[in-house]
């Protein structure tokens, strides 16, 4: 049995779909087909249940899921640790987050008054969060309220009524309002984020508070969507946070209706001892949001 292989099963298992799993390793579905046929072969059971258009684990597929994930685990902790051991004398932190703009002024800020302290940051999709072994890999996560709920993990909130917006062109006569309110603009072609994504999940819920049909919504990655607002082309979605970091060439308009408020925290394992750096940066990003709020 290889290695390769337990990492071809778990991404399997994960995505449910041959085609979807192979482009997510960069290798053809035939090849994936095989290296899942073998190990069955190798293992001398099945471990999927295959149907048409989906690939789903039966009850031993389960079982061998749980010990190819500790396995995983135990490899990608041993590789971090070796890791930290050769750059031990260079203070690091690695942060991973489901949405990056409201973290931008704070990382900027830490790593001028930090200079020796060097950051490092992933931005994650929502369903990667129960799935990725997020400590050690990583120091600190930034996300939304509950989106970790293992007693294992300790979080404080940053970020408490963070206000959504909606995003314009300066050209566009949205631009001039004080307010909107979603239902006055249920004809507009609205520009989402990516699926799987904090803005994504708080764009749609927006839209369906507001009754609006999904016909002219469409997911776009930050820098199209960007671009196609400012050609009027659309309009967007932000968060009141958010927005201090985005482009200084859009408007932000606030939203009267729907009501909504979001709280952003940080979160890191309780049972590892912070790092002095560490420490440190958690202290900076509470002192940081308490002025800021202020």
């Amino acid at each position: 049995m290889e290695f390769l292989q337990l990492t071809y099963f778990k991404t399997v298992a994960e995505y449910g779909k041959i085609v979807t799993a192979a482009e997510a390793l960069y290798i053809t579905p035939p090849a994936l087909s095989a290296s899942i046929a073998r190990l069955e072969k190798e293992l001398g059971m099945k471990l999927f249940v295959r149907t048409n258009n989906s690939i789903s684990l039966n009850q031993q597929g389960e079982i061998f899921l749980r010990y190819a994930n500790q396995i995983l685990s135990c490899v990608d902790n041993a590789k971090l640790e070796l890791e930290q051991s050769v750059h031990e004398k260079e203070p690091h932190i690695r942060l991973a987050m489901t949405l990056s703009h409201p973290w931008i002024n704070l990382l900027s800020a830490f790593s001028q008054d930090f200079p020796h302290i060097t950051l490092s940051n992933t931005t994650l999709k929502l369903s990667q969060v129960p799935k990725t072994n997020l400590f050690p890999r990583y120091n600190f996560l930034f996300s939304e309220e509950n989106a970790v709920t293992s007693s294992r993990f300790d979080s404080i909130p940053l970020v408490v009524g963070d206000k959504p917006l909606l995003m314009v062109s300066p050209a566009s006569p949205l631009a001039k309002l004080e307010s909107v309110d979603l239902r006055d603009i249920r004809n507009e072609t609205f520009l989402l984020n990516v699926a799987d994504t904090s803005m994504n999940v708080v764009a749609r819920r927006l839209l369906s508070l507001a009754g609006i049909p999904t016909t002219n919504v469409y997911e776009y990655s930050y820098m199209v969507r960007r671009k196609m607002v400012l050609n009027g082309q659309g309009i967007s979605f932000s968060t009141d946070i958010s927005a201090h970091g985005e482009d200084p060439d859009l408007c932000f308009v606030p939203i009267a209706y729907p009501f909504f408020r979001q709280t952003h925290r940080i979160y890191w394992d309780k049972d590892r001892k912070l790092t002095p750096e560490g420490q440190a940066f958690l202290e900076y990003a509470k002192d940081y949001f308490s002025i800021v709020s202020d």
